[in-house]
């Protein structure tokens, strides 16, 4: 069997080609493309199999780790949204609950309030209504108001339309009725039931979560569209499975249906090889942590098995989200991650990375600011001949110059500031492997 593992990231994109029947493994690293991830996922997949001398019909499933949903989440990049819900709970989404995530904080930014991810004027509300515990319908859907809904929504030219009714979970006919109306009056927009993406009491954690699967659903149903049709013309004849935020694989169809729950798809599949990587050693009890070009990624293996997230403390971007997920926590820390002087005249390093374009100083693309990767090549830790193995020349000139800028700025000699940027940045990703485990008793 030929299998192919694909991890698109922010700032390289990574293809690991494994034959069983040979035991044969080859790695392969591609620059990531933001602008439309799949042009460096097809790159790296043609240019692994060159190299292992076969062509894309030889290969038999293609596994797909992808942060095209968490990258549009936490830029706030979605699609134009709108919802239709029960009479009366219109600003479930908008309200929350009675916890504000900072409960003393006077300035504290709320993101379901100031980003909503479906404005106000896009919240329609209709006339129906359940009744727990069995869901009995105590007054029937209009459907007539559904229609005038669905109308006014495609007028205001929004990309996809979630149907968020209370008690749903219990009995979803009035959903079901509700979306058939919208696909046969809006087609071509993407419509998605809050009992389809998550089946559990809690209203303004089920409505936001569907909210959020309607923000981000038409990019990842086009990205998926896109890649399988180039994956097709190129002779691919196998499956294409999905990373899901719990740690398993789900066909690509069905992840363009519920793109939530791809929220973590890469960073979930860092713990799972940390653990099993982890088990061929003996050991059962490990951090994982996973350094790219934007971030780190922090999980925790405990007795061999990794933790689920709880459910009232997920959150993704700020939005609370009612889905299954590995527990991580992710800080902006990796080799893309900007040194900086911030308001304050204090010296930090990240969150903001500079990604893959232009990327790192030393990449030539046309940064000019101080990263982690420019620092490691100031104190001779990266060969800038033998980049990727040779694959890739980095600007070592350009590197001097960003990271002497910023020992400028401070007033540091040159290697004391490349080695500062590497100091804050281990002890920024020490800081939060302490939370995740000493601090939670662990």
């Amino acid at each position: 069997m030929r299998l192919i593992g694909v991890d698109v990231g922010g700032t390289f994109t990574d293809i690991v080609f494994t034959d069983t029947e040979s035991n044969r493994t080859l790695t392969h690293k591609v620059a990531s493309t933001p602008e439309d991830p799949s042009r460096a996922f097809m790159r790296g997949v043609q240019e692994v199999c060159a190299t292992a001398g076969i062509g894309l019909s030889k290969l038999d499933h293609i596994f797909h780790g992808t942060t095209v949903a968490t990258n549009a989440a936490l830029q706030h990049r979605g699609a134009s949204a709108g919802m239709i819900t029960t009479r009366g709970f219109r600003d479930i989404v908008h309200i929350g609950r009675h916890q504000r995530p900072h409960h003393y904080s006077i300035q504290q930014e709320i993101p379901w309030q100031d980003r909503p991810l479906v404005r106000r004027r896009h919240r329609k509300v209709v006339s129906e209504r359940l009744a727990p515990p069995r869901g009995e319908a105590i007054e029937p859907l209009d459907e007539a108001e559904v229609e005038a809904a669905a109308r006014e929504l495609k007028d205001s030219g929004v990309a996809s339309i979630a149907v968020c009714f209370l008690f749903s979970f219990i009995n979803p006919e009035h959903e079901k009725r509700a979306k058939a109306i919208v696909q046969r009056l809006c087609p071509g927009v993407f419509v998605t039931c809050s009992h389809e993406v998550s089946p559990q009491f809690r209203e303004f954690e089920r409505f936001t979560t569907t909210a959020m699967n309607a923000f981000i659903g038409p990019l990842v149903r086009d990205y998926i569209a896109r890649l399988s049709g180039d994956l097709a013309e190129a002779g691919f004849r196998g499956d294409v499975h999905i990373m899901q935020s719990n740690g398993g694989v789900a066909p690509a169809r069905a992840v363009s249906e519920l793109p939530v729950l791809t929220l973590m798809s890469g960073l979930a599949a860092g713990v799972l090889g940390g653990a099993w990587v982890a088990d061929l050693a003996g050991r059962r009890n490990v951090v994982t942590l996973d350094i790219g070009g934007t971030s780190a990624d922090i999980g925790v293996v405990t007795n061999g098995h990794f933790e689920e997230a709880s459910a009232r403390d997920t959150y993704v971007a700020g939005y609370p989200i009612l889905v299954p997920m590995i527990d991580l926590h992710t800080i902006g820390a990796g080799g893309g991650s900007i040194a900086h002087v911030d308001a304050t005249g204090a010296f930090r390093v990240g969150p903001q990375s500079a990604g893959a374009v232009p990327g790192p100083a030393a990449y030539g693309q046309g940064g000019t600011e101080a990263t982690v990767t420019d620092a490691n090549i100031v104190l001779g830790r990266l060969d800038a001949q033998n980049f990727l193995g040779g694959a890739m020349r980095l600007d070592r000139d350009a590197a001097f110059k960003a990271v002497q800028a910023l020992a400028d700025r401070l007033g540091l000699p040159l290697l004391e500031a490349a080695e500062g940027v590497v100091a804050v940045l281990n002890a920024n990703m020490a800081n939060a492997i302490r939370a995740r485990t000493v601090q939670k008793g662990i």
